[in-house]
């Protein structure tokens, strides 16, 4: 009898975290649409990436809704970044060089964590193993 209240306080409390993430990935849609213009697409073919000239960012919807949220803010950082009139001086010839794209990239990570915070949005230890583990595949891209 204890084991299944147990169970069932645990799916209550993961059903209680999952609307929460979900949520929280609403008022980031909400943000990019209602500010900037940007529809989201959550498709299981999603590419994780913010389709500059389509105005949309799409997301792999097969990941965890924690990754999700994730990448939807990192990709809500590179909206920020693209419309900010100081990113050509922040990033010059981002598509061109390995090191710009690299610093693009860390500078879409940290104006997503200003998102977050801006939106109530408590990312906790997840987000920083996150940010380091995107960071580090991209560093490594650097040396090839």
């Amino acid at each position: 009898c204890t084991n299944s209240i147990k169970t069932r306080s645990t799916s209550e409390e993961e059903m209680r975290f999952n609307e929460t993430l979900e949520d929280h990935m609403s008022s980031v849609e909400n943000y990019l649409m209602d500010i900037h213009g940007v529809a989201v697409d959550y498709d299981p073919m999603g590419l994780d990436e913010y389709w500059i000239d389509d105005k949309v960012v799409t997301i792999n919807d097969t990941r965890q809704k924690q990754e999700q949220l994730f990448v939807l803010l990192h990709e809500a950082g590179h909206v920020i970044l693209r419309e900010s009139p100081d990113f050509e001086k922040m990033c010059p010839h981002a598509r061109n060089s390995k090191i710009e794209v690299l610093k693009e990239e860390i500078f879409a990570w940290e104006e997503a964590r200003k998102l977050a915070s801006m939106l109530g949005i408590d990312l906790g230890e997840d987000w920083d193993r996150h940010v380091r583990h995107a960071i580090t595949k991209y560093v490594r891209w650097t040396q090839i």
